[in-house]
């Protein structure tokens, strides 16, 4: 028997109309099933407030509410839904005694919408007719690092657990977002139930992954910041990892990885212009291919800073990379990239580890080093597509379009990826050169991918 595993997200938790949809899509499914599913739209930030608040919550009126939320989704009351809810209150209220929520505690809390969202539609789909049992990532072993805030899969430690645990020819829903390190919850970073998603597919070995989302799959850019986007039909995983790396917010970042190991492909879905469960709007897989004007898709983040040292000799001196970059790993900030040259050596991180980076730098003793400079303000853009270190000309039309409407590219690097070339412009030209490029290479020409 075949297996599916199927994703809905948040976006796709609004109402009590969105438990109908979901409800008519897995009944066009024929095989096992593994639905993956978020907390409802809106409830992880409620819970990230709560934690930040916690000296001043009103923990039985806070979640009462929460429990008020379900029930408008169910449409009567639930006891053992309500029971569920109120599962973190002793957290909650010890948490509050101490005024703080100690950071072991902070991801079980952050976790929660998603198990209270698993046992909520479970039940709805027995109520309905279908035959499906829950799943506590607890309960079959989802395994992680161990890092608070942002783990990572133990693919194979996972693999055995829920080979062991799954059964074939069940049907199963199981809250995304968090694993277990030791018996505590870990929760994957913001997005991370498609990371669940596929990390359960590599586990079990299924046919694909759906993932359902209230956008139509990948687009040329932001519709948000650029007009007249076109759909992306196909993307090879480095594509779509490189775009998620690069600010494309459609999937976690780590989504594609356990996909890989195995070739098993995406499909990306709008459920709310849903035509089939075999007309996806995205689908990924190992497989790439390279279209006419090569580039699929620009993607941008502003979520970037840098930093730089500089120094006469700086990109000449054996292990100074190493030790800046042991540095920024010892005090768990993760670079982005590093880009060098004989005078200086620009490391790009999270503009959120930047006050944490400027304290580790001032510390540093190093002789070569004669000034750090911080750069913000700054929008990194990456232009996406097998092939655009390939072929001929493709750097040249993009720069071109960006240098046309006068815009300073402040650092460029190509071929760090074999499918991305990326600079940096400030956040004040982001708009403008994400328009001049799209022009360049989607204009109004119809998509090849379309």
């Amino acid at each position: 028997m075949s297996r599916f595993v199927l994703k809905f997200g948040g976006s796709n938790l609004k109402s009590r109309d969105d438990l109908f949809k979901i409800l008519d899509v897995v009944k066009m499914y024929k095989g096992s099933l593994i639905v993956v599913v978020s907390a409802v739209y809106g409830v992880t930030n409620q819970l990230i407030d709560a934690v930040s608040k916690i000296d001043r919550l009103d923990v039985d009126a806070f979640l009462q509410s929460l429990y008020e939320r379900y029930r408008s989704f169910i449409g009567k009351d639930d006891e053992e839904l309500k029971d569920r809810v109120f599962e973190i209150r002793d957290v909650l209220l010890g948490s509050k005694l101490l005024k703080e929520v100690p950071v072991e505690f902070q991801d079980y809390i952050v976790s929660h919408g998603e198990r209270c969202s698993s046992l909520m539609i479970t039940r709805f789909f027995n109520e309905h007719g279908l035959d499906f049992e829950e799943a506590l990532p607890e309960q079959f072993g989802l395994v992680t690092d161990g890092k608070f805030g942002n783990a990572t899969v133990d693919l194979e430690a996972s693999r055995r657990n829920a080979v062991a645990f799954f059964k074939k020819n069940r049907n199963y829903v199981v809250p995304g977002f968090y694993g277990l390190h030791d018996g505590r919850v870990t929760i994957l970073g913001r997005g991370g139930s498609d990371y669940t998603a596929t990390s359960l597919a590599y586990c079990l070995d299924a046919e694909r992954v759906d993932l359902y989302k209230d956008v139509s799959g990948f687009m040329t850019c932001d519709p948000k910041h650029v007009k007249n986007v076109k759909p992306v039909k196909m993307l090879s995983y480095d594509e779509a990892a490189e775009l998620s790396y690069f600010g494309a917010k459609i999937l976690h970042h780590a989504t594609v990885e356990p996909l890989r190991k195995k070739g098993i492909p995406l499909y990306v879905f709008n459920i709310n212009q849903f035509k089939g469960i075999d007309e996806p709007d995205t689908i990924i897989t190992a497989n790439g291919s390279t279209t006419k004007d090569v580039v699929k898709s620009i993607s941008f983040t502003d979520d970037i800073a840098i930093v730089q040292f500089k120094g006469s000799n700086v990109g000449r001196v054996p292990g100074l990379l190493g030790q800046i970059a042991s540095t920024f790993g010892a005090e768990n900030i993760n670079i982005k990239s590093v880009i060098t040259a004989q005078t200086s050596i620009n490391v790009l991180i999270s503009r959120q580890d930047l006050e944490k980076s400027k304290k580790i730098v001032s510390k540093l003793n190093i002789p070569e080093v004669e000034q750090i400079d911080f750069k913000t303000n700054i929008s990194l853009i990456a232009a996406v597509g097998n092939g655009v270190l390939q072929k001929h000309g493709i750097a040249a039309r993009i720069f071109s379009a960006v240098s046309k409407e006068k815009i300073n590219v402040l650092m460029i690097s190509a071929g760090a990826s074999e499918v991305t070339v990326y600079f940096i412009v400030s956040v004040e030209d982001r708009d403008k050169a994400l328009r001049a490029i799209h022009e360049e290479f989607f204009g109004g020409v119809e998509n090849e991918n379309d």
